[in-house]
This record gives structure tokens, sequence and C-alpha cells, in this order.
């Protein structure tokens, strides 16, 4: 399989999906990050590829302004040249209920040209939006309905996320522990006894998603 996650920031693949995204390239999966602000020779850029190579993951830079990200033309045409050179099964976004303005449009460039990569390959991916700050957005709660178990991935995943050392990566740790210890609690399958210890929370997003109760998956 491939997942792509396509993300705002050079950190945020790491802290909203960076053990999801460790899972399946140790099961044998390829992962590409795509970072809507920076470039690769930019600190930022720099970090984010270190913590792609943790996470065993490759990198894309789109080029954008940090703070300035926008449904704009220009930038969909970029998302959709790297779509197509890597046409993924699963897709991670933001969400679009995001009150961070950059987050926010990077979910609507993503949505903007999955038509046009849906009307090129037999199979949608799956499409899923992940967390955000305290789990709360612009219309109420983030309440996911995929929840993946990152318990063994979660030393790679924190140390992704240490690679970002412009960004204070402590404080992102501290919420990514206390966000993702509730989705843990939130993992509830039968033959999950007991309950993971961390896991990362998506939505499906519709109509790339599917309309059924909620997932557990442990890949």
């Amino acid at each position: 399989m491939r997942l792509t996650a396509i993300m705002a920031h050079p950190d945020d693949a790491e802290i909203w999906a960076g053990g999801t995204i460790c899972k399946h390239v140790e099961r044998g999966d390829e992962a590409l990050i795509v970072c809507m602000v920076a470039d690769e020779d930019a600190v930022r850029g720099v970090e984010a590829t270190r913590g792609a190579a943790i996470l065993g993951a490759q990198v894309s830079f789109v080029g954008l302004v940090d703070g300035q990200v926008r449904d704009l033309p220009e930038a969909c045409e970029r998302v959709s040249d790297i779509l197509n050179r890597f046409v993924p099964d699963i897709l991670i976004t933001h969400w679009t209920d995001d009150f961070h303005a950059d987050h926010a449009a990077t979910a609507a460039i993503v949505q903007r040209v999955l038509p046009c990569l849906m009307s090129q390959v037999r199979q949608a991916p799956r499409v899923w939006a992940c967390d955000t700050y305290f789990s709360t957005g612009t219309r109420g709660p983030f309440v996911p309905d995929v929840l993946v178990d990152v318990t063994a991935q979660w030393p790679r995943k924190l140390a992704a996320i240490r690679a970002h050392q412009s960004q204070r990566p402590e404080s992102w740790v501290a919420l990514t522990e206390r966000q993702c210890g509730l989705h843990g609690q939130r993992y509830a399958p039968p033959e999950a006894q007991p309950a993971p210890l961390y896991a990362e929370g998506f939505k499906r997003v519709i109509p790339f998603g599917y309309i059924s109760p909620v997932e557990y998956l442990d890949c």
C-alpha cells in the first residue's frame, strides 16, 4: 500500500499521524509526507526530512509561506502533481473544522484536487482527517471514527517530533501524549484487552470514506 500525509507544517505529520505512518512503513508500505509550508533547504525543511526519515517516510514540499496557506489554483496544482506521481491508497490530511487557518486551507486543497485524482485511478483512496489541538474544532469536538493502535510505534513517533527542535517539541510531546492516551482508552474492540496505551484518531472524509461504525485498526 501507499500512504500519503498532506499536512500544513513540517511537524504536523509527526504530531497527528506519526505512529500510523510508522506502522505502515514497518509492515512494508510506502509513505510520503507532503508539507505545504517551507522548503527542503530551510531550517524547518531540514527538520522535516529528519523527522520523516525516523518514521521511514519520504518527504515533499509544496513551498508555501507559513501562515499564508490558501486554497488557490497554484497550490492545488502543486498538490495535484504530487498526488499524480505518488498515488495513495490512504490519504491523511487535516480536518476541515480545524481552527488553524493553514490546516483548514490544506484540507480544502486536498478535497478540491481529489476528484481529479479519482478520475484517473481505479479505486479511490481512503481519506482520513487527523486530530487537532485539544481535539476541538470550529463547530465542536473532534470525535474519531478510525482509531489506530500506535503503542508499539510510540518511541519512534516521539523521536520524530523531537527532530523539530526549532518548534519546542516537548510541548507537542505533552499534547500528543494526552490526546493519544485518550484515544487509546476509546480503542475498545473485544480483542483489545487491555486497551492500548496510545492510539491515533482520525475521521473518515465522506464521500471518500465509508459510513459505518468506528473502525479499530491494527494497521
